[in-house]
């Protein structure tokens, strides 16, 4: 094994995740901004969480602090088939909820030197894992997705003035995915061999790219949050399998051998305006506007290092927006409680771009959460969101000849919490 492989193996052991924002995006990087829905991320610099947001937020952490969180995700994403078809007729097979239990860590410290604030965020910012019945309708389409990444995000910040401070951020960021499906032999065979064949697909990558942001105070009660997120362009490499073809002639004349593949995938760029205001001395209510650059992903090819054809997933995702507001209030020294609601637009443009690997649709937050003093050194964060998905249609193909027809109705729910220590 390469040392690429090995030390990406042991960075994706440390997560395995569902996807719930819009796309394959996670936006779980914060249990205490879990609770506001997300709302005013980029202004709210409660904990060192912020950087991931915002870096130039870690101006305003005092002396050093180290953060441990994780969030458990538990989404459904019901299929009902609707008379998916293929050249021989009707798949068969029907439905299924290839949703699956998640589990996002992360980690943050931050510390100062002289008159820059520095952290270290260790995150997982996209992911994916869907696992449907071998016999599903859509079998011949996807049967397993596990897209997992790790991103490692060091940051330095500094004040210009008494209003304005600057971050700015390095990124380096692993990527690991595997992709299955079933294959009709009789459509290979012409009908000679009318059983079932496997696909599997794996490629890793690690590509890099930088992260910054503004945090603005015309006011002690007033916060206004710029922050950017560049593009990370991926060139994936790996291998597919192929298995139960009998890999005889029919099959090595189609070129569906056992092959090196390669996929260049570029991952998007954020931008996010947030408002942080206080009302009275308990009293804070914060916004957000968060736009993701969809549009650059619009595809996944997978090349193949023989004669087969590529292969397109046909997504053709559009740029997204996610809106939220939210509030904190201190209920007494040692607890603050926060909500928040938000609207996150999905990147998929119509049915006939709704993946099975990727069943998105444009959902509805509603968030709440606490923050608990333990210690004059310690806090606990902790919030809970639910998701609201519109049901939606799909009529999906990948070769104009399979096509995957019927809807999705789908929910998330999250689970998150942190331990904050100060130093």
């Amino acid at each position: 094994m390469s040392f690429n492989k090995l030390t990406g193996a042991i960075l994706v052991a440390l997560a395995s995740q569902a996807v719930n924002a819009s796309g394959f995006a996670l936006i779980e990087q914060s249990a205490s901004g879990q609770g506001l829905s997300y709302a005013g991320a980029a202004a709210n610099a409660e904990d060192a969480s912020v950087m991931w947001f915002n870096p130039a937020g870690l101006t305003e952490i005092e002396g050093s602090q180290a953060i441990i969180g994780a969030h458990v995700i538990s989404p459904v994403a019901k299929f009902s088939d609707d008379g998916s078809t293929g050249p021989l007729g009707e798949f068969g097979g029907g439905g299924d909820d290839g949703a699956t239990l998640g589990f996002v860590p992360n980690i943050y410290w931050k510390g100062k030197f002289g008159e820059y604030d520095a952290g270290l965020g260790i995150n997982v910012p996209f992911g994916q894992h869907i696992s449907y019945d071998d016999g599903w309708a859509g079998r011949y389409v996807a049967t397993e997705t596990n897209l997992k990444t790790i991103n490692i995000n060091p940051a330095i910040a500094r004040k210009i003035n008494d209003q304005l401070s600057f971050g700015f951020g390095l990124n380096a960021q692993y990527v690991n995915l595997i992709m299955e499906s079933k294959l009709d032999n009789g459509l290979v065979t012409g009908g000679v061999d009318n059983t079932t064949a496997n696909a599997k697909l794996e490629a890793d990558s690690w590509a890099f790219g930088y992260n910054l942001g503004f945090l603005y105070q015309p006011t002690k009660q007033t916060n206004l949050g710029f922050s950017y997120r560049s593009q990370v362009k991926h060139d994936a490499k790996g291998d597919v399998d192929y298995s139960d073809n009998l890999n005889n002639n029919w099959f090595l004349g189609k070129g569906l051998e056992d092959a090196d593949i390669s996929s260049a995938v570029n991952l998007p760029a954020t931008a996010s305006f947030s408002f942080k205001q206080g009302v009275n001395e308990r009293l804070q209510v914060l916004a957000d506007a968060t736009w993701t650059n969809w549009s650059d992903y619009k595809e996944l090819v997978i090349e193949y290092d023989s004669a087969q054809e590529d292969a397109n997933t046909r997504q053709d995702f559009k740029d997204s927006w996610r809106l939220s507001l939210g509030g904190i209030y201190q209920l007494n020294d040692a607890m603050k409680l926060r909500a928040g609601v938000a609207f996150d637009q999905t990147p998929v443009s119509d049915e006939t771009n709704r993946s099975p690997r990727t069943p998105d649709s444009d959902r509805k937050w509603l968030s709440f959460g606490l923050g608990y003093k333990l210690s004059q050194s310690m806090n606990l964060d902790v919030g809970y969101s639910h998701l609201f998905a519109e049901e939606v249609d799909v009529n999906y193909t990948t070769d104009d000849a399979q096509f995957l027809i019927g809807t999705y109705d789908a929910s998330v729910d999250i689970l998150s919490a942190q331990l904050v220590w100060n130093y």
